[in-house]
């Protein structure tokens, strides 16, 4: 009888103990993947050509955030985006092609832009124009912005 009584408590022990094992994995699992590295930052170059990527593509709201601080805080996003949606011109390709940097944060990014002026006269406006832009880039607390300036 004491030998039934003994077996029955394990058995009513390993039922309890499934459940709180499995939590306790649960936790773990969850608590390792907080423990992944941080995201390495972009380079300028990535930077770049993400911005060229989506100004081709004409997804102004998100080219926008690849502009300064500074300059996000001069003006709001939908007019940036309306802005850049009026210009006469349509970007039909950039590629980057190299970044420069005289000082650690700053740094001039050469970009060749393929694009097509819209609304001329039917002989330009039919034209795809290819052209090496320069741009200044900026490293804030880490990350890099596009800058006007």
């Amino acid at each position: 009888m004491l030998q039934i009584n003994v077996l029955e408590n394990i058995r009513i022990m390993q039922n309890k103990t499934w459940p709180l094992l499995f939590i306790v994995a649960a936790l773990v699992i969850s608590l390792l993947a907080g423990c992944q590295p941080a995201e390495e930052p972009q380079s300028v170059e990535e930077r770049a050509q993400a911005r060229w990527d989506l100004m081709v593509e004409r997804d102004f709201e998100s080219a926008w955030e690849y502009y300064s601080p500074g300059f996000r805080e001069t003006g709001e996003q939908d007019d940036f985006a309306e802005d850049m949606q009026n210009r006469p011109v349509r970007w039909r390709d950039a590629r980057v092609l190299v970044a420069s940097c005289e000082e650690e944060d700053i740094c001039i990014v050469e970009a060749e832009v393929t694009y097509q002026p819209v609304g001329g006269p039917s002989e330009v406006s039919g034209m795809k124009m290819t052209r090496i832009l320069k741009e200044r880039w900026i490293r804030l607390d880490g990350q890099w912005w596009y800058t006007t300036d």
